[in-house]
C-alpha cells in the first residue's frame, strides 16, 4: 500500500525507464513509488490516495489501458497519465475518451511530462480536499450512528459529483429537505442560487418564476406529486438540455414507482429520477440515531438560548429511544429545545386529536420498507433478477419468495 507521502505511482516493466522517470520526477520535488508489475499496482492504491498514476501502455500480462480501466473502476476521478509508443497513439486517444487524464508519446519530452504531472496533481489534490470537506460537512450535520445514516452520507457524496435529478422520499420530518440542501452545498453549483418551491394540491405553483430565479443553481420541489402534467412536461424538456440549466431535486412522501403506477407522474418524468431515488427512514426504523440527534439539538438549543447544557440520565435516554416520534426528527428537535429550558419532553402526543390513529406496528413498517427496497432495486436493474440478487446480497430463490410475498413482478420493471 502506498503511503500518503507518495505523490506518483510510476508503472513500467522496463527497469531502466523506471529509473530515468523516477530520477526526473524526484529532481522536480515529487515523491515517486516505482512498480514494474502492473498486476500489483491496483493493490498499492488506498482509499482517496492524493496522488496520480503514470503508466506505460505496452506491458506483458496487463496493458496500461487495461490497468487504467481497473483503477478507474475503483476510483473514477484518479488521474492516469499514459505513455505510449508511436504505434499505440490511436489506442491512447481512445483511452483518453474512456477516462485517461492524457497521454505522452515516446520519447517523452521532460518539460511536457512535468507540466502534465503538475496539472494532474493540482486537480487531484483539489478533488481530495473537496471530498474530505464534504465528509466533514455530512458528519457534522447529518447526525446519527445507524447504518442507514452512514450509507446516506456516502450516497449523497457520490450523487453530489453528478448533475442528475434526485428524489428524496420519506415521512414528514425525516430530514429530506436538509439532505437536499447539503446535496446542493456539496455540488459544483454551491455558489449558484438555491430555490425551495412548495407545491400544493390543485395550486398553480410559479414554476416558470422559480426556473428563472434558479438559473445555474438547484431547484428543490417539495411535494413533487402535486406538479401538473404541463409542469412535468416543462421540467422534462429542461432536464433534456445539455448542459443542464439547473439541478432538480424532488421531495415527496410516496415512492415514485407508486406515483407513476397511479398515473400521477408522466413516465418520462419518472425516469428523470429513476436511478437516484433515496429513501429517508423514519426514526422508528433507526432508533440508534435518536440519542445522538437529541444531544445534537439539545446542544444547539443551549448555545442559542445561552443555557447550560443539562445532563442526560441513562433512564431518560432509554425513554427517548422507546418513545414514538410521529413527526420524526423535527419533533425530536422540538423536544430537545423544550428540555433545554427545563421542560420534560416525554409526555406522549400533547394533542391526541393530531394523531387520531395509532402508528403502524413495527413489523408492518419493516415490511413496507423491505418492499420499497426491492422495488427500487428492480427498477434500478430493470427487472434483471441476477443483478438485483447480487445488488441486494440475497439468493435468487429468497428474492423470488420476497417478490411473491409483495406481489412484485419483474416484467413490470423492464
Amino acid at each position: 500500500m502506498l503511503s500518503q507521502q507518495a505523490q506518483i505511482l510510476l508503472i513500467d516493466d522496463d527497469a531502466d525507464v523506471l529509473d530515468a522517470y523516477t530520477m526526473l520526477l524526484n529532481q522536480a520535488g515529487y515523491q515517486v513509488q516505482a512498480c514494474n508489475n502492473p498486476l500489483k499496482a491496483q493493490e498499492m492504491l488506498g482509499e482517496e490516495w492524493p496522488g496520480i498514476v503514470i503508466s506505460d501502455v505496452c506491458m506483458p500480462g496487463c496493458s496500461g489501458i487495461e490497468l487504467m480501466a481497473l483503477l478507474l473502476a475503483h476510483d473514477a476521478c484518479l488521474p492516469v497519465l499514459l505513455i505510449t509508443g508511436h504505434g499505440d497513439v490511436p489506442m491512447a486517444v481512445e483511452a483518453v475518451k474512456k477516462g485517461a487524464w492524457d497521454f505522452l508519446q515516446k520519447p517523452v519530452n521532460p518539460a511536457q511530462l512535468l507540466e502534465q504531472v503538475a496539472n494532474a496533481l493540482a486537480q487531484r489534490r483539489s478533488y481530495i480536499a473537496r471530498r474530505r470537506w464534504q465528509q466533514e460537512q455530512l458528519q457534522s450535520n447529518l447526525i446519527g450512528r445507524s447504518e442507514w445514516v452512514k450509507q446516506l452520507r456516502v450516497r449523497l457524496q457520490q450523487v453530489a459529483e453528478t448533475d442528475l435529478a434526485v428524489y428524496l422520499q420519506g415521512e414528514l420530518g425525516v430530514g429530506r429537505t436538509l439532505a437536499a440542501r447539503y446535496l446542493h452545498r456539496m455540488s459544483h453549483r454551491s455558489e449558484q442560487p438555491l430555490i425551495v418551491g412548495e407545491l400544493t394540491p390543485g395550486g398553480e405553483a410559479p414554476l416558470e418564476q422559480w426556473i428563472e430565479q434558479v438559473s445555474g443553481g438547484t431547484l428543490i420541489l417539495r411535494h413533487l406529486e402535486h406538479l401538473s402534467i404541463t409542469q412535468q412536461a416543462r421540467l422534462i424538456q429542461l432536464q433534456g438540455q445539455d448542459p443542464l440549466p439547473f439541478r432538480l431535486i424532488g421531495i415527496g412522501t410516496s415512492p415514485l414507482v407508486e406515483l407513476a403506477a397511479g398515473h400521477t407522474l408522466l413516465p418520462d418524468f419518472y425516469y428523470c429520477f429513476a436511478m437516484t431515488q433515496i429513501a429517508c427512514l423514519p426514526l422508528s426504523l433507526r432508533p440508534d440515531d435518536i440519542e445522538p440527534l437529541f444531544r445534537h439539538y439539545l446542544q444547539q438549543a443551549c448555545l442559542r438560548l445561552n443555557h447550560p447544557l443539562p445532563d442526560l440520565p441513562a433512564e431518560l435516554i432509554k425513554r427517548l429511544v422507546k418513545r414514538v416520534w410521529p413527526n420524526n426528527v423535527r419533533e425530536l428537535a422540538n423536544a430537545a429545545e423544550l428540555f433545554a429550558v427545563g421542560v420534560m419532553p416525554l409526555a406522549e402526543t400533547a394533542n391526541p386529536l393530531l394523531h387520531g390513529s395509532d402508528p403502524a406496528p413495527l413489523d408492518q413498517r419493516i415490511e413496507d420498507y423491505e418492499r420499497q427496497i426491492i422495488t427500487e432495486a428492480l427498477n434500478l436493474h430493470q427487472g434483471r433478477i441476477n443483478e438485483v440478487s447480487e445488488y441486494l446480497h440475497i439468493p435468487r430463490k429468497k428474492l423470488y419468495l420476497r417478490m411473491k410475498k409483495y406481489d412484485l413482478d419483474k416484467q413490470h420493471y423492464r
